[in-house]
């Protein structure tokens, strides 16, 4: 069976063939993947995944890191009785907290509906 919507004979399915698209592009505006994928309507999850899929494939090489990035110190601590359990301080200044712990993809959701207002 042939695959469906190739890219150009590269062997890539038509899946494959979209994330290699917007991972170009994504790489060529010099963005962060987060951003260009609220700014293009996609899943920074799926995005993130469709990289590694294609990486494992031999489509993506992975690049390395603009001189501009950084990391953020994190610091993981159990609260005190009647502490929040969960704090995070945005680069913007605000805070976010939970008094319990939040499923990930809410953070993750909120995290990027938060970056998207910008």
């Amino acid at each position: 069976m042939g695959k469906r919507g190739s890219d150009a004979g590269s062997g890539l399915s038509g899946r494959d063939a979209f994330w290699l698209k917007h991972a170009r592009a994504c790489e060529a505006a010099g963005a962060v993947a987060a951003e260009y994928a609220a700014r293009h309507g996609l899943s920074v999850g799926a995005f993130y995944e469709a990289k590694r899929r294609l990486t494992r494939r031999g489509a993506w090489e992975v690049r390395q890191r603009r001189a501009g990035s950084s990391f953020a110190r994190v610091m993981v601590r159990e609260p005190a009785p009647g502490e929040t359990a969960v704090r995070v301080h945005l680069p913007g200044g605000a805070v976010i907290e939970w008094s319990s712990s939040p499923a990930l993809e809410s953070l993750v959701w909120l995290i990027e509906a938060l970056g998207a207002r910008r």
